[in-house]
């Protein structure tokens, strides 16, 4: 059963108070920025006492998919998602009748879709419940994940075809009936672990549809209605239109049904997370439908940037260097135009001592605003100046998490090797531990090294609020 705000009872609470025991929702918290090293980061305190809350956790916030419905089949009609499905359909319209050019052109916009798609069920999965930004890293990033699904279906294809020829139709007409309604299972663990062979391996996407249990059925359920929309407007609805009216329309329904279906298997991810084994942490989750009304926000910096840009244009760096140290002392730079027009001017005059020191603050500013392309780029700047540069936890932790999403596996075990070792006393080691144990068995294939560190995880902090996904998790293996 949900807890209610004990403010605001028709508001589900998202905090709790460790000390009063109040439950509140995000209008009733108090914010204050963290500071230092963690300026940008906010701290939620109870108005009462003043001390920090605990955040509830994602299962007391979100609802069951099934009561979601209207929610998850609005989610692909916001502005950018259906400018961009629009757009793919007129493109699709026209380029039918180009032959050859026009399969391979139609071939590329189905591409995008499911890139986008993909790029849902992630987000989806890790809480932020709003569509996917459009741009570049969105549509081209990581793009073997959609070339390995097509794989996953082309090696089905022939076992399936295997299966006829040497065993009979009929054993093959089962394997394809048992393919179908695993598929969804196949696809989830694509997305979350980036491992085909995980995707493959009935180990693996058996236990985690009987985890998630009768909810599987139900998703199943409207992910086959979803699917089969498209082709039953086009059959009874769409084919009394016009020619090209009847392309256009069809090829935004398969967009549009696409996109949903993804969106609906990352919020089962998110809803049975603790099933599945699968982290959500409070600083990616975001309802756009719960968010409060916010004024615009004021860049923080806006009078040293006033000051520092005319320096810049007229050429005057070093004086533009000296001006953002004097006006923003002791305080820091606190947004992150002005860290990154400060650390390109500590590039282009060769300062790598002031870089180094600065790249700290600016990756912390980037982990906050989860700007993953931008923070790995930097990072991999200030570790070429300095191998042993080192950022803080926090900006440690998301790097970590952003390296193993980009396929940079090693990377990403290095880089929580390091949080351990540099920061031994920080209350996020268990979550690195847990991301840790999670890239050894999903992605390097090694469960006994995943094991041990679970169980190790487990010993260490048996109150910890992830131990019981940690649980969950390690009897999956």
């Amino acid at each position: 059963m949900k807890t209610n705000c004990d403010y605001h009872p028709t508001r589900i609470a998202h905090w709790s108070c460790p000390q009063c025991n109040a439950q509140l929702c995000p209008d009733c918290v108090t914010e204050r920025d963290k500071g230092g090293y963690l300026q940008g980061q906010m701290l939620q305190l109870c108005p009462k006492c003043n001390v920090p809350v605990d955040w509830v956790g994602v299962e007391n916030i979100i609802a069951p998919f099934w009561n979601r419905l209207p929610k998850i089949f609005a989610y692909p009609l916001a502005l950018q998602t259906l400018l961009l499905m629009i757009i793919l359909a007129v493109i699709s319209m026209v380029t039918w009748k180009m032959g050859m050019i026009g399969l391979v052109l139609n071939g590329v916009i189905w591409l995008i879709v499911l890139k986008y798609s993909f790029e849902a069920l992630k987000t989806t999965a890790r809480g932020d419940l709003g569509p996917p930004k459009i741009n570049s890293e969105t549509i081209s990033q990581d793009i073997h994940q959609v070339l390995k699904q097509y794989l996953i279906y082309i090696i089905l294809f022939f076992v399936a075809g295997w299966l006829v020829v040497t065993l009979g139709p009929l054993l093959g007409f089962a394997f394809v009936l048992a393919v179908l309604f695993f598929i969804p299972a196949m696809i989830i663990l694509l997305v979350t672990t980036g491992s085909l062979l995980h995707a493959l391996n009935p180990l693996m996407f058996v236990p985690l549809v009987t985890r998630i249990g009768w909810g599987y059925l139900l998703m199943y359920f409207f992910l086959f209605l979803l699917a089969s929309a498209p082709a039953i407007a086009g059959q009874y609805i769409m084919r009394f239109f016009p020619v090209d009216l009847h392309l256009l329309l069809y090829s935004f329904a398969e967009s549009y049904y696409t996109i949903v279906s993804y969106h609906l298997m990352g919020y089962v991810i998110l809803q049975y997370h603790d099933q599945v084994g699968y982290q959500v942490d409070f600083e990616d989750f975001r309802d756009p439908s719960e968010e409060r009304s916010k004024p615009a926000e004021v860049d923080p910096d806006a009078a040293v940037l006033n000051e520092v840009t005319p320096l810049i244009q007229d050429g005057k760096l070093d004086e533009a260097i000296a001006t953002i140290k004097q006006m923003t002392g002791t305080a820091g730079i606190k947004g992150v135009n002005l860290a990154e027009r400060y650390f390109t001017l500590l590039k282009m005059k060769k300062q790598p001592a002031e870089l180094l020191r600065h790249g700290v603050d600016y990756l912390d500013l980037l982990a906050g605003q989860n700007e993953k392309t931008k923070a790995l780029e930097v990072y991999h700047e200030c570790l070429t100046l300095n191998p042993k540069f080192l950022p803080t936890v926090n900006a440690l932790y998301k790097l970590g998490g952003w390296l193993n999403e980009t396929g940079k596996i090693k990377e990403a075990v290095g880089i929580y090797n390091r949080l351990v070792k540099a920061y031994p006393d920080s209350p996020m080691l268990p979550k690195a531990y847990f991301r840790a144990a999670q890239v050894f068995n999903d992605r390097l294939m090694n469960p006994d090294r995943a094991r041990k560190i679970l169980n190790g995880l487990i010993s260490k902090y048996p109150d910890h609020e992830i131990t019981p996904q940690v649980r969950n998790y390690l009897a999956s293996i």
